[in-house]
């Protein structure tokens, strides 16, 4: 077995050492640059783009190389699952690297389309196939008390932080949006008479969320205490306790607070995922279907929402307890 991996780690170097050494110095022009052209084609967050740029920039290390003169327009079938090999021998996980093969093939369509790279060689790209996944989703449900533990600290932390901390906790969790939806709120977008929040979610599409009644409290806190009137709802705080202009917190600033917030509080480490997982989580626990589940996460397919159907597992117990014989 042993044998058998370090064969497939020669190999796959030799493949990538030997490609690195035909196509040399040929980097693309920088005005069509695939990789460029790639990240202008996508219609996301800003965080989509962001996700992209790391992993050129992690493919174009793999070749001792940077990701601006990269020669993506030269990439090869065999080049491409050397670098898919060389990547799994890493530790990533099969996500990752699915990822890392979704952005390679957007790279080499972009190529094909600009005609830097042939129909045929684009085809045998796109062709290699994404690693099938079949696992549960990773990470925890948070049970309602230790989120009201949460809020409850963020609460009796002085300042302006604190505030804003709980509020963003409150949608997080009570309404259920991804981190990069959470960040694009603006407050001419809250409409508290209808209880509802509007948010950027994926593909750009504008979705609605439903505020519970604590959601609501929080939010109308959190505007009392910085005065805030337009512009974005979640805005950077800084050390003397100064709520920013007319700046947005990042998806990666919602990332840190709440990690460093549950820390704070301890309880077992938590991600905004988690609240996000905890939130479908206590509307299946509490009867509602996998559809309206499904419609208030944002999900194109119930697929996705079952998924988190961790409550499912305790039911087929008990459904397996029943069977005598």
């Amino acid at each position: 077995m042993r044998a058998a991996m370090e064969a497939k780690k020669k190999t796959a170097n030799q493949e990538i050492n030997s490609w690195v050494a035909t196509v040399g110095s040929d980097a693309p022009l920088q005005h069509s640059n695939p990789a460029s052209l790639y990240l202008a084609s996508l219609q996301g967050s800003e965080a989509s783009r962001t996700t992209a740029r790391s992993v050129m920039k992690q493919i174009a290390l793999l070749c001792d190389q940077t990701a601006d003169t990269f020669p993506w327009h030269r990439l090869d079938r065999a080049t491409v699952l050397a670098l898919m090999e060389k990547l799994k021998q890493k530790g990533l996980s099969d996500n990752t690297r699915n990822l890392y093969l979704s952005i390679i093939k957007g790279i080499s369509r972009e190529a094909m389309l600009h005609q830097q790279m042939s129909d045929h060689q684009f085809s045998l790209i796109e062709q290699i196939r994404a690693i099938k996944l079949q696992r549960l989703a990773v990470g925890r449900a948070l049970h309602v008390d230790e989120i009201a533990k949460l809020v409850d600290h963020c609460l009796h932390d002085e300042g302006a932080a604190g505030v804003r901390d709980a509020a963003l906790l409150g949608i997080l969790f009570g309404c259920g949006p991804r981190r990069a939806e959470v960040v694009t709120i603006d407050i001419n977008k809250i409409n508290f008479s209808d209880r509802s929040i509007k948010v950027i979610g994926k593909g750009n599409k504008e979705r609605e969320l439903e505020m519970p009644p604590r959601t609501i409290d929080l939010v109308k806190t959190w505007l009392e205490e910085s005065g805030l009137q337009f512009g974005p709802l979640f805005r950077p705080v800084n050390r003397w306790n100064q709520v920013a202009e007319n700046r947005r917190l990042t998806a990666r600033g919602v990332y840190d607070i709440v990690t460093r917030r549950v820390k704070q509080a301890g309880l077992d480490k938590a991600s905004p995922h988690d609240l996000r997982r905890s939130f479908l989580t206590y509307l299946l626990d509490n009867g509602e279907d996998l559809a309206t589940a499904a419609d208030m996460a944002g999900h194109a397919s119930a697929d996705t929402t079952r998924r988190y159907l961790r409550h499912q597992k305790r039911r087929n117990r008990a459904a397996a307890d029943n069977i005598e014989f």
